[in-house]
């Protein structure tokens, strides 16, 4: 992990420390799964990491868009930031609602993939562009809700990221009816596959297949072996009494702000 004594000693606090200073840039999180998140004027626009499916992987798996169509968008979107979803909208491929809730979900998605385990260490460069930009979302917002979601499944299974490394087995005898959700579920658990396998290959949030396979367990609709509750990594920031890590400033020009509060993140419990 990163051992630096002089700046934030986690990602959540890092992240509040560039939303106190209103910057924008992208934090690069080595480890595993690792990822990208990217801020703009402090606040978070877009996650990504190979431990959840990207917006691109939510639409096009999931059957909402086809590839012959994200393939246009991005050959026409001119490699602006954010192009891609102007191209679907501009098209009628998708409405703007609809695109904000994809991107909402990749968000917190990814922000809960992250957590699942500790990351090898970080670094703050200038704003790498993507081509998918969402709504903007102060990281309290997104600590709090990830460690809803940990707290949820760890009350439901056990530790969440043992969990992550659970290969998921349906039961031989499976009930003549179930939520068409669960049977897909069933239908792509092979026994080889872990939540995130299954989630990328339904084009669904890790977190959302996290938490139908938890409760499909207590249905004893899976084999499974329930982990003992571990330890798991703290999304409470924590600062030091001294803070004088610089970090680079960045040569970008900010986005617009969004206004705070306006956009939640996308439920997939009653929670």
């Amino acid at each position: 992990m990163n051992t630096r004594t002089d700046g934030p000693r986690n990602v959540p606090a890092l992240l509040n420390t560039l939303y106190d200073e209103g910057r924008t840039g992208t934090v690069v999180i080595s480890g595993t799964p690792g990822g990208r998140i990217h801020l703009r004027a402090g606040r978070i626009v877009a996650v990504e990491t190979p431990g959840a499916p990207s917006v691109e992987s939510l639409l096009r798996t999931s059957g909402r868009i086809d590839d012959a169509a994200w393939r246009s968008a991005c050959a026409a979107d001119g490699g602006t930031e954010g192009g891609v979803g102007v191209e679907l909208q501009a098209r009628g491929l998708l409405a703007p609602e609809e695109f904000e809730i994809a991107c909402t979900a990749a968000v917190f998605d990814g922000a809960f993939a992250l957590a699942l385990s500790p990351p090898g260490h970080w670094d703050v460069t200038e704003a790498v562009s993507t081509a998918v930009v969402g709504p903007a979302f102060e990281p309290q917002l997104l600590a709090a809700e990830t460690s809803r979601r940990l707290l949820l499944l760890s009350r439901l299974w056990g530790s969440p990221a043992e969990f992550a490394r659970t290969r998921i087995r349906p039961v031989a005898d499976r009930p003549s009816s179930v939520p068409s959700r669960y049977a897909a579920l069933l239908t792509a658990a092979n026994g080889r596959r872990t939540p995130r396998d299954i989630a990328f290959a339904l084009g669904r949030g890790t977190y959302a297949v996290m938490l139908d396979l938890a409760r499909m367990a207590e249905l004893e609709l899976l084999h499974h072996v329930k982990p003992a509750t571990a330890g798991r990594p703290s999304t409470a920031p924590r600062r030091p009494t001294l803070r004088t890590h610089h970090l680079p400033t960045p040569t970008d020009r900010p986005l617009p702000r969004r206004s705070p509060g306006t956009h939640r993140p996308h439920r997939t419990d009653s929670e």
